[in-house]
């Protein structure tokens, strides 16, 4: 099976010792992998990969002149790689770096160098823990897209959270991890959508019902 994942990089360097976290039982991702990862969609990896898999990884970079973008890609791979080594995917990388520029010209520029690496058929998973707060809204519009000409399969957009709580040293350290799937609020979006109705009232009337199933 065919899996794109897409995977926002942070921009603050981070420690493969002291960002390392174990999201298994916490949130509502219904996640049970109790390695710890650096990246919460990794924990989400380990238990959906299969032997065989062709896996298609990319990367979400933002360039500043003063981020460490590239050394947290090369720990996602370090990461993932460690991971499938007792499972047996095969996995490909691919960086898509975009500057750190909010304008409706980045933002175009950033979906198009998206949407061309979309396959026919794919499952599509997300991590949008990090990164530019825009960059989600992009993945949106790239998955719908995908969802409706390349038949693909929106499985998991999932966020890690953690509390930073200030220890003796005076440091603030990553604690309290909780893993949430909110895959249902891109499906939310779509229905959103495709909704009809005479005006407003009846509108919400039919959305009351279908929250009521």
């Amino acid at each position: 099976m065919k899996k794109i994942i897409f995977v926002d990089i942070p921009m603050k360097k981070m420690n493969d010792t002291t960002d390392t976290q174990c999201y298994a039982g916490t949130g509502n991702a219904d996640c049970r992998y109790t390695g710890k990862v650096v990246f919460p969609v990794n924990a989400v990896l380990a238990e959906k990969l299969q032997k065989g898999d062709q896996v298609k990884a990319v990367l979400l970079t933002t360039i500043t002149g003063k981020d460490h973008s590239i050394e947290n890609a090369e720990l996602f791979q370090q990461e993932l790689n460690s991971i499938n080594a007792a499972i047996g995917a095969h996995i490909e990388y691919e960086r898509l770096a975009t500057d750190f520029v909010e304008s409706k010209a980045s933002h175009e520029a950033r979906l198009r160098k998206m949407l061309p690496l979309m396959e026919e058929g794919a499952e599509l998973y997300a991590d949008i823990t990090f990164g530019q707060k825009t960059i989600p809204m992009v993945l949106m519009c790239t998955f719908h897209f995908a969802e409706k000409f390349f038949d693909a399969d929106v499985k998991k957009i999932i966020y890690g959270k953690v509390e930073f709580i200030k220890h003796a040293d005076g440091i603030a350290y990553p604690e309290n991890p909780e893993l949430y799937d909110v895959t249902p609020l891109y499906y939310l979006n779509n229905l959103m959508g495709t909704m009809e109705a005479p005006n407003g009232t009846e509108a919400l009337k039919a959305l009351d019902a279908f929250f009521a199933l």
